[in-house]
């Protein structure tokens, strides 16, 4: 897949991210449970999407791959929690894609090449925003 197509999809993949984040304003207040947890469910889907696809880099020892597993299962139980304690899951969510990051810059070999490098940070950086704005506004 070319660069250009990849930071095509990386952005247009945000726009929920935006969307969700700011649609209380939009439509109104009563919205916001909705709308968050929206945010929630959509953000466990990037991430698990995300993770799942570190089983498919060069990784040299089995520690990443369980790293990379275990992003998912947070994903999957981050949206349990969103159910039942939003604001919890909001700010776990923006702490979890900036550790991610972390991760994926160390074991992901993509990660070198500066512009992918400058999108996923560009990203995350975003998405991280996100959800800290919608736990912002949730108090």
């Amino acid at each position: 897949m070319n660069n250009n197509l990849r930071m095509m999809l990386g952005y247009l993949g945000f726009l929920p991210f935006g969307f969700l984040a700011v649609l209380p304003w939009i439509i109104g207040e009563e919205f916001t449970f909705q709308s968050y947890f929206l945010l929630t469910v959509y953000g466990a889907i990037i991430l698990s999407f995300l993770a799942g696809m570190s089983w498919g880099w060069n990784i040299s020892n089995k520690k990443n791959l369980f790293i990379g597993i275990s992003f998912s299962l947070i994903s999957f139980f981050l949206i349990i929690i969103g159910y039942f304690y939003l604001e919890i899951a909001l700010v776990i969510f923006a702490i979890t894609f900036p550790l991610f990051y972390i991760f994926e810059k160390e074991a992901n070999e993509f990660m070198q090449n500066e512009n992918y490098l400058k999108l996923r940070k560009n990203l995350t950086s975003a998405v991280s925003g996100c959800f800290m704005l919608s736990f912002l506004t949730t108090l």
